[in-house]
């Protein structure tokens, strides 16, 4: 193997990494409830952001008002935790993800448990040596909303979204 062929393999393998730890970076980020780091990792401009039920955002500063909005708050407890990672290079400065996510919400507050998983489809660009995410949206697969006290859990909603379920039941358990 050619001295040539080797760097653009060693190129390829660290800008996968750098991809990675965006996303690391940015999941971390949400459940510090830290909306600067959280604003970082998205690029200037126009940055697609669907959410679903949440919204759809054309940039990365009304995100992240709604994130603060809704997730900033001593009562809620987040983890977000990606996985199955598939990355694309589609050139130096461009690429592509395609991530689990399995997410888990308390409310102290309100005394709710959420429990969803999402695909996200990621595009990111690199700007200034830094890959960062340009576009983002989560397609919904499961989530159990329940309410819980005294001792107990009750299924408040279970389905493909807190905004659509599949089936709505209450029980207890």
């Amino acid at each position: 193997m050619d001295v040539e062929t080797i760097s653009n393999r060693l190129e390829r393998l660290e800008a996968i990494e750098a991809i990675r730890a965006l996303k690391a970076r940015y999941l971390n980020a949400c459940d510090r409830q830290d909306p600067a780091a959280v604003r970082a990792c998205f690029k200037d401009g126009t940055c697609p952001i669907d959410t679903g039920y949440r919204g759809i955002f054309s940039n990365a500063d009304d995100f992240v008002a709604m994130y603060a909005a809704a997730a900033c708050h001593d009562h809620v407890f987040d983890k977000h935790q990606g996985s199955n990672a598939e990355i694309g290079l589609i050139d130096s400065d461009h690429a592509s993800g395609f991530w689990c996510l399995d997410y888990r919400n308390i409310n102290g507050r309100d005394q709710t448990l959420t429990l969803m998983s999402t695909f996200y489809r990621d595009s990111y660009v690199r700007a200034g040596g830094r890959w960062l995410i340009a576009s983002s949206s989560c397609e919904f697969r499961t989530v159990f909303h329940g309410q819980f006290g005294d001792g107990s859990l009750e299924a408040l909603l279970v389905g493909r979204s807190l905004a659509n379920p599949a089936f709505q039941e209450k029980r207890a358990f």
